[in-house]
């Protein structure tokens, strides 16, 4: 996590805003005037994807929008056959279609980089875009006119890293691998436990209407 604050005191503020970004504290702040009356992490563009830094503005807003690069591709029932795909790079497979990721309150800042609510794991993780708390997306998405000033700076290497994988990742105890094996003899007892010590990819999920979506840019 950030470490930063999330708070929102600018109901009611007059003064102009403007919208300050810090890729090296994954913070963004918000001002009306001179007065600072939002603070919010964020998560920016990760390694090879990295947020451009300067000065730009808020040239459209999108309450519903979806990525039209990435996403996933879907099967005939919405089911995610693959995810995390590039309509660039990746080709549908056979009898599958593109759903773009959801990007609730979108607010474009330069070509397909824009603010919006999604995912932040405490680090730089997006595809170029600034992701928020979707309670403070929403803040932000309503008080903010097209043509406000948006600054973007500081270095996203000096903010906190990926945590390690192999910290994540214990190996489970002996005992349960013998519960699992012991279960899947007997199928018609007590199947659902074995999803819990099975490294199997659990069986996707249909993409429902309303479903959030936290893929990425």
């Amino acid at each position: 996590s950030s470490g930063h604050e999330c708070y929102w005191k600018g109901d009611g503020v007059h003064g102009k805003p403007r919208i300050h970004i810090s890729l090296s504290e994954q913070c963004v702040r918000y001002f009306k005037g001179d007065q600072l009356v939002g603070v919010s992490p964020i998560s920016s563009g990760r390694e090879g994807y990295s947020t451009r830094r300067g000065s730009f503005s808020v040239i459209e807003k999108d309450l519903d929008h979806r990525s039209t690069l990435y996403g996933a591709f879907v099967d005939a029932g919405g089911h995610i056959v693959q995810e995390d795909v590039d309509v660039r790079k990746d080709r549908p497979p056979p009898g599958t279609r593109f759903v773009g990721a959801e990007m609730p309150g979108f607010m474009r800042i330069t070509g397909a980089i824009g603010m919006h609510a999604g995912y932040l794991p405490g680090y730089p993780a997006s595809h170029g875009c600034i992701r928020l708390p979707a309670h403070m997306a929403s803040i932000f998405y309503h008080a903010t006119p097209t043509g406000t000033p948006v600054r973007i700076e500081g270095d996203a290497s000096e903010a906190p890293t990926r945590p390690p994988v192999v910290a994540a990742v214990a190996p489970a105890p002996a005992q349960k691998k013998i519960e699992t094996r012991t279960m899947q003899k007997k199928p018609g007892t007590l199947g659902e436990p074995t999803l819990m010590f099975s490294r199997k990819k659990p069986k996707a999920s249909p993409v429902l209407r309303g479903q959030t979506l936290y893929l990425e840019e």
